[in-house]
């Protein structure tokens, strides 16, 4: 194994590390309630936080890869990391590290639910859970945001220069310069 710094990924070659990296999602799967956005920020405590496997900005681009891809976003995001840390093997254990548990977990639920449903304790545990399950995705969505502000801003910039010669009829040269100034300050102070 190696690893040069932390925008960089730390190879996984050995099956102790597959078996480390099957183990992640296992835990990750196995204790988030809420679905595959619930379980990014897990993820990367342990991804990027704990075992500095990838940089922030890495993984970042791993989250989006992962929503532009058809399916569930758990699954592909243990695809691609899997893929990324291990190659096709560690794409195969990530990937049942993240299905396996969710699904044996659903299974026994179905089994006992109807019996147990309209009981108190499980009413307001669901409850507790959809709260904690909302916090944790506005913490994500908020992370993703001030990762991309800039680019929102810039965004925001490009759109007010198109919408001021397309319907004000103000001339492309001067909203041209004054979007490039903008664009500037924008990616100097935000830089900071």
């Amino acid at each position: 194994m190696w690893q040069t710094d932390t925008t960089k990924i730390m190879r996984v070659d050995t099956c102790m590390s597959l078996f480390k990296l099957f183990m992640i999602f296992v835990k990750v799967s196995s204790f988030t309630i809420g679905g595959g956005y619930a379980m990014v920020p897990v993820i990367k405590e342990f991804i990027v936080d704990k075992y500095k496997l990838l940089g922030e900005d890495e993984f970042m681009d791993v989250i989006v890869t992962a929503q532009t891809v058809p399916g569930v976003i758990a699954v592909n995001t243990a695809m691609i990391l899997g893929t990324k840390l291990a190659g096709l093997w560690g794409a195969v254990v990530a990937v049942l590290g993240s299905i396996v548990p969710p699904f044996l977990i659903i299974l026994v639920i179905a089994s006992f639910f109807a019996d147990f449903a309209d009981l108190p304790v499980f009413e307001g545990f669901f409850m507790g859970a959809r709260v904690g399950v909302t916090v944790i995705l506005a913490n994500l969505s908020l992370q993703l945001m001030k990762k991309n502000i800039r680019k929102y801003l810039i965004l925001a910039v490009i759109a007010a220069g198109t919408a001021a010669i397309v319907l004000l009829n103000f001339s492309s040269i001067w909203i041209l310069l004054i979007s490039s100034v903008c664009v500037y300050f924008i990616d100097r102070r935000l830089k900071r």
